[in-house]
């Protein structure tokens, strides 16, 4: 059965595609708002939004692909997309080999199943057998990849298919926060067997807290670089996504959050030191030293109500029983890898609190290898480009390996392409190569560019 949303969603993806396929980013980077939210229900299973996005996008691109094949066209950017098209496909057929034999080979082991929850099995571990999870996590991977395949293919994507994605999910957090006795909770919390959170702590279009808390510190890094982008009606934008981002922290109260903010600021500092002490003439803006020393004025008259927001927060979060849980899982992840001799035993067959021991246990070194290169070249390509889309997903990494151990999170596969395939005209009025109809791939002349 389709959803509401699921039949929004593939209307506005075909009309995009047939009116003006730049804007295709950005119904693609609003459905990765509502990662948890059903687009398509089979059963007592749920599709989400972006992958069933994708999917029309494949089958719409089948004659555009024919056509390319047939022309024999070589694009000039093919050189920079050969490594992590290479990347991502061998990713995807590791992840289908192991996911196949893995749950069969190691059948019996002791792991965390994905829908029992943490907690619950820290006594009482799951064993070890094949599953339709099995199926669905690969069928993820292999579709996350495809829209890697896509992207700057068939239609043209830049920072603003992940600068999209967060401001609709800042925005209607705070809608939420405003409205939630309003809030359709039975339009977006559909997923079947999904325990959705409860309005105590703010969880925004996610199923809960720490989800939000990630997308907050992606959304931190990307509006930070933005601060520094010339032209004061982005500055603007900026600013005000900044204290959504914050006035929605304290609303979410969440460690994942908190951490991860902490990591990537420490990051950032050491990347900018970098740069400030390669570079021949040092300068600081004044707006910057003003903005600094009110940001450190404003601290030392706040310390307590900071300590209770951070040290405080950590503090309970370190000292609950689900911090000893998560622990205790990444723990066993641990152990799965090594029982495995190093191969994983396949996607969808473990669940532990951290992206890196989920990919470490899931897919072996192998995997992790992999992913690897494909994060660290989408990061080097974005950071070198001083692109926002290059903070926006090192948010998503960090605050993933603190404790959201999800690889389908589509806004890990959004980010990778925003830093990876770039539109180098953005910003710029030259007529787009991938034009505003499809059709004009089969008008003669100046039509087709």
């Amino acid at each position: 059965m389709i959803t509401v949303l699921g039949i929004a969603t593939v209307a506005a993806v075909v009309a995009v595609w047939f009116v003006r396929r730049r804007w295709i980013q950005y119904v693609i980077g609003a459905t990765v708002a509502f990662p948890q939210t059903a687009g398509l229900i089979i059963g007592d299973n749920g599709f989400p939004l972006f992958y069933l996005a994708t999917i029309v996008l494949l089958g719409l691109g089948i004659p555009h692909v024919l056509v390319a094949l047939a022309r024999r066209n070589a694009r000039p950017d093919s050189s920079r997309r050969l490594a992590p098209d290479l990347i991502g496909i061998v990713l995807v057929a590791w992840g289908g080999v192991i996911t196949l034999a893995g749950p069969r080979i190691f059948s019996g082991m002791r792991v965390f199943a994905p829908g029992l929850g943490v907690d619950s099995q820290v006594e009482n571990m799951a064993i070890l057998s094949p599953s339709l999870g099995n199926t669905a996590q690969f069928g993820y991977l292999a579709l996350g990849v495809g829209f890697l395949l896509l992207a700057g293919r068939l239609f043209p994507v830049d920072r603003r298919l992940i600068g999209c994605a967060l401001w609709v999910s800042i925005t209607l957090a705070g809608v939420r926060m405003i409205a939630e006795p309003a809030w359709p909770h039975d339009l977006l919390q559909n997923m079947p067997s999904f325990h959705y959170a409860t309005p105590e702590r703010l969880s925004g279009t996610f199923y809960e807290p720490s989800v939000l808390g990630l997308y907050l510190v992606a959304a931190a890094g990307y509006f930070t670089v933005k601060l520094f982008e010339p032209g004061w009606h982005g500055r603007l934008a900026a600013c005000l996504a900044l204290a959504l981002v914050v006035v929605e922290f304290v609303a979410n109260g969440s460690g994942t959050a908190l951490l991860g903010l902490v990591v990537l600021g420490v990051i950032g500092a050491s990347v900018g030191l970098v740069r400030q002490m390669r570079s021949v003439r040092v300068s600081v803006r004044p707006w910057v030293v003003a903005g600094s020393a009110a940001a450190i004025a404003i601290g030392l008259t706040q310390l307590p109500l900071l300590y209770k927001l951070t040290v405080g927060t950590a503090s309970g979060k370190s000292d609950s029983l689900s911090f000893a849980a998560r622990t205790a899982s990444n723990l066993r992840a641990w152990h799965i890898f090594l029982e495995s001799c190093g191969l994983g035993v396949g996607l969808g067959s473990n669940r532990p609190s951290s992206l890196f021991f989920l990919v470490l246990s899931c897919l072996g070194v192998v995997g992790v290898g992999l992913l690897a290169a494909l994060v660290f070249l989408a990061l080097a390509r974005g950071v070198k480009a001083h692109s926002p889309a290059a903070w926006g997903l090192a948010g998503v990494i960090v605050a993933a390996v603190i404790a959201v151990p999800d690889l389908s999170m589509p806004v890990i596969w959004i980010g990778l392409a925003a830093c990876l395939f770039p539109d180098r005209r953005v910003g710029h009025s030259e007529p787009e190569v991938l034009s505003a109809s499809p059709l004009a791939e089969f008008l003669p002349g100046p039509a087709r560019q």
